[in-house]
């Protein structure tokens, strides 16, 4: 027995520094699953944060919309920071910085110019900046890990440039990202048009908005051609010429083809720009006030003529209700549009 003693305890040894080791390898395996397993759990909780997000278009309540947007966009911060490689949060981002800003701070801002507060139009007018440029960054950020070289392009001015890149974008599910990029840069020039460089580079997000038009026609139920509509009639007709109010007309058009006139933000903003702004040698602008009119109207009238984007029609009859007021009128659209009334 004394013979055997020591190789048996050898072997026993053996087996317990294998056992050891192999529940190290164990536990080290664990630690690393955890991590895979808890971003993996965020990734399908963002994806389905995405996917059911639309749910909340139907809501026609304006202050809860308010509310619901602004504790969501922290949300979308938080899975972003999670997982910085996710394209969904890039999305909700995106989409939402701009969304909060084009909804509510540019609804405080409107507001603001009816009251004639100069201190909260500034205010106002620098929040709605501030969260475009967060969602034009994230936007930015998210097509330069996808295919490089955006910055650069906006960096060097050229138009020709921005259009050559936007072709590396090939796949449908881009043009989401490349829409709300486009339309949160084309709306930060236009509330601050005091800002010679934003307006001067406005292109890059009318070339976004078109890229994403391309590649889904029908992207926010015919929004992009609502963009490109209001983008070509953008100031007055002496300015732009007949051919540019033309293609304003095609994308309206279009827009009202897509969501059969249903998504009624694409009437409100056809008043505000084509209307406002065409050619009109009738005495006083009058044809162009009666056209205004009628589209806002139309608007006003509207029941509930779709439930899935019932918060947005929420908004555009809001919108409207403002854009009808005589306040509005004879302090902000008479002299926008022109009108000798």
């Amino acid at each position: 027995m004394s013979i055997f003693r020591p190789l048996v305890d050898r072997l026993r040894g053996a087996s317990r520094l294998g056992t050891g080791l192999a529940l190290a390898l164990v536990m080290a395996a664990s630690v690393g699953s955890t991590g895979c397993i808890k971003k993996t759990l965020a990734k399908g909780q963002i994806k389905s944060t995405r996917e059911g997000s639309a749910a909340f278009q139907t809501t026609a309540d304006f202050e809860t919309a308010r509310i619901a947007a602004s504790a969501g966009i922290a949300q979308f911060e938080g899975m972003h920071m999670l997982v910085p490689d996710d394209d969904n949060a890039y999305y909700l981002l995106i989409r939402g910085w701009a969304s909060l800003a084009f909804a509510f701070v540019e609804d405080d801002l409107e507001n603001a110019i009816l009251t004639g507060d100069e201190d909260q139009i500034a205010y106002q007018r620098a929040r709605a900046k501030s969260m475009y440029t967060r969602a034009v960054n994230y936007g930015l950020e998210w097509m330069e890990h996808k295919n490089a070289g955006v910055n650069d392009a906006i960096k060097h001015g050229s138009e020709k440039e921005i259009q050559d890149y936007v072709q590396k974008f090939d796949d449908a599910d881009d043009a989401d990202f490349l829409f709300w990029t486009g339309q949160a840069w084309m709306a930060r020039a236009n509330v601050d048009k005091a800002d010679i460089g934003g307006i001067g580079q406005v292109f890059v997000g009318r070339t976004f908005v078109e890229r994403a038009a391309q590649l889904k026609d029908d992207i926010e139920r015919g929004s992009a051609h609502v963009l490109l509509g209001s983008y070509y009639a953008r100031t007055g007709f002496n300015t732009l010429g007949q051919e540019s109010f033309d293609k304003s007309k095609a994308h309206f058009d279009k827009a009202m083809q897509i969501n059969g006139g249903k998504v009624l933000l694409g009437r409100v903003q056809f008043a505000r720009t084509y209307a406002c702004r065409m050619k009109d040698d009738s005495p006083g602008r009058k044809a162009s006030f009666e056209m205004y009119m009628k589209l806002l109207n139309e608007v006003l009238e509207a029941d509930d003529p779709l439930p899935e984007a019932r918060l947005t029609n929420a908004i555009a009859k809001r919108k409207a209700r403002r854009y009808t007021s005589k306040k509005w009128i004879d302090d902000v659209a008479r002299e926008d549009c022109g009108w000798e009334l």
